[in-house]
């Protein structure tokens, strides 16, 4: 303050708060702390409001509390509360809601219970581009299966999952996650998962990292499997692709495996599963 200042210049404390203009009393007041606590009845109505209105800030609470309730409701009041309650937060942008949408989802904890579905592109030489479509598991990090082929159309897709499924014939309601690319969105796709038993979702619009697993996969092919070579044709690519499936399942080691290669995983749990 102002005569705070004037009295370390040696004035007197009347002096120094006639000079600022302030009053003896504005001096040594001291703010105190409100030590009402909120009626236990509101609080409770504001949980059930919660419950069925999660995002409603402090003004719409206080507002359907008033419709509610019948009695005047300040948004201060709803304030305390949600201090109390330890609700206070920045609101959450777009793709933060997004992002909570799909971590809501239940997590994998056993192999084929999540796999996740993309296709990427491969140049061939003189025959043009080629495109890949994977299916990976989320928790063993298997390569279950791809098809590579000249044409990016739904029939790929599904053959891609038709061929996981006849390889772990046990994937029974397995979970395919995939962006909204138009093969895995198509009618046919659709249909397809339905017979086939597949429980098919999606990931929200431009949020790839809802699908990191894959994406992490397909820059893991290209580093180590794509980019170090020049294929001169479609057939050569064929043979890489092939060469690099068997690769990836059987040598290459994973950080998230314990770096243990997905097969060694695979087979560590089904010794476990037999013993138990």
């Amino acid at each position: 303050m102002v005569a705070d200042v004037l009295r370390d210049n040696g004035l007197s404390l009347r002096k120094a708060l006639r000079i600022s203009g302030c009053s003896r009393q504005g001096h040594y007041h001291q703010a105190k702390k409100r030590s009402i606590p909120p009626d236990p009845y509101i609080v409770e109505k504001t949980k059930q409001v919660a419950m069925r209105r999660p995002l409603y800030g402090t003004r719409r609470m206080a507002a359907t509390l008033r419709r509610e309730l019948g009695i005047p409701m300040n948004r201060k009041r709803i304030q305390r509360i949600y201090r109390q309650l330890g609700w206070t937060q920045p609101s959450m942008r777009k793709k933060e809601l997004l992002r909570a949408a799909v971590n809501s989802r239940p997590k994998p904890s056993r192999p084929n219970e999540l796999w996740e579905a993309d296709l990427t592109y491969i140049h061939c030489g003189v025959d043009g581009w080629a495109y890949l479509f994977n299916v990976e598991d989320v928790v063993s990090r298997e390569w279950v299966s791809y098809v590579f082929d000249k044409y990016a159309v739904k029939e790929n897709a599904i053959l891609s999952v038709e061929k996981a499924l006849i390889k772990h014939p046990e994937a029974i309601g397995v979970r395919l996650r995939s962006d909204h690319g138009s093969q895995y969105g198509s009618r046919a796709f659709k249909e397809s998962m339905r017979i086939l038993g597949v429980k098919q979702e999606f990931i929200a619009v431009n949020t790839p990292e809802q699908n990191g697993h894959m994406e992490s996969f397909h820059k893991t092919l290209k580093r180590e499997y794509v980019w170090t070579k020049d294929f001169q044709s479609f057939q050569e690519a064929a043979e890489a692709m092939q060469e690099a499936y068997l690769d990836y399942n059987q040598h290459r080691i994973h950080s998230a495996l314990g770096y243990q290669t997905p097969y060694e995983y695979l087979t560590k749990i089904k010794v476990t599963e037999n013993e138990s």
